[in-house]
């Protein structure tokens, strides 16, 4: 399987989808990418995985996103630890959603995340054309965690932790850290013959901070089993989901690119969008661009013609029907009227 070449470690690249895939089958299985383009380069920058003698798998990515790209895979078990410097990524894990970098949260300090997959999960990642995303992560496999975390006071509580499937942990990176990803990110070092000791002893040295933060930041938090009743994490979600179709941002996407948004698939989508907002989301969608058509039509004197279009119309009679059902009232009056 290939890996990385050490002395090409700090270069920008292209990355086409079969690298994603290949790379990918360390840590993960079916792992599959759905972009625009599929012959074109999915990733412009740094996109490594690397297997290290002791068991550690370390995952660096320092790219732009060239196409909007939608990954989904099934992750082998283990403790993922990701530590995000730079941009955002929008990832789930099972139903655990989880927004990390900078990007994500602007009024945080940087921070790392642990997520325990005791088990083998569905796993997501949503991209939006031209976003960042500057990540160091560390699949650590149970061996690596019964041997080095046999002692200790925390020793016991971690592995436990780590056996708690969708368990979460975040804590702030030290100065130190970030730097310490800033180095796995564009080393400095070009001989092949050192570039495994590198990285080991730079992973060791994040996995020490992360688990001496044990005992100083806020406990894990566990992901619970669905139910028949949305869940307040839920409610939340779909409170974000609505201001982001509010925005325009998702007027001529998918269904299934919003679920990939959400990090859930299809029918959770429409399941709890319903349960929230008491309508399926290509209604709330309809309803949201005919409201912003019809402010445009009052307040800029827009055309039924350019009206329509903004609506996602491509017929200016079905506009119209469409407005007056909603309205009670043909769209050329409301312009008239101004």
């Amino acid at each position: 399987m290939p890996e990385l070449r050490p002395d090409t470690a700090h270069q920008r690249a292209s990355v086409p989808a079969e690298r994603l895939r290949t790379l990918a089958a360390h840590a993960a299985v079916n792992y599959s990418v759905s972009v625009p383009a599929i012959d074109r380069p999915v990733l412009d920058g740094v996109f490594d995985t690397t297997v290290l003698p002791s068991g550690l798998i370390v995952h660096r990515v320092d790219a732009r996103d060239l196409q909007g790209s939608q990954v989904k895979a099934v992750l082998k078990e283990g403790l993922r630890i990701a530590m995000v410097v730079g941009g955002r990524a929008d990832v789930c894990f099972g139903d655990l959603s989880l927004q990390l970098g900078p990007a994500a949260r602007p009024a945080q300090p940087v921070q790392g995340t642990m997520i325990a997959v005791a088990r083998p999960d569905q796993f997501r990642r949503c991209g939006m054309r031209g976003t960042i995303e500057r990540t160091v992560s560390i699949t650590v496999p149970w061996p690596w965690l019964d041997t080095w975390l046999a002692r200790g006071a925390n020793g016991p509580a971690i592995r436990a932790f780590a056996r708690e499937h969708l368990a979460v942990r975040s804590w702030t990176l030290s100065p130190q850290a970030v730097a310490t990803v800033e180095q796995m990110l564009m080393p400095a070092i070009a001989v092949p013959t050192l570039w495994n000791l590198y990285l080991e002893s730079r992973a060791l040295g994040l996995l020490a901070e992360a688990f001496a933060a044990w005992e100083t930041e806020p406990g894990p938090t566990v992901a619970s089993e669905p139910n028949a009743r949305l869940r307040p994490r839920d409610v939340q979600r779909m409170a974000q989901l609505r201001a982001w179709l509010d925005s325009g941002e998702a007027d001529a996407l998918s269904l299934e690119a919003i679920a990939c948004h959400a990090c859930m698939s299809v029918n959770t989508l429409q399941r709890h969008f319903r349960a929230a907002w008491g309508r399926t989301v290509f209604d709330y969608l309809r309803d949201a661009k005919l409201e912003r058509a019809r402010v445009a039509l009052e307040q800029q004197g827009m055309s039924v013609a350019q009206a329509a279009w903004q609506a996602g119309y491509t017929s200016a009679a079905n506009f119209s029907t469409a407005f007056r059902r909603r309205y009670g009232v043909a769209p050329g009056h409301v312009r008239a009227s101004q």
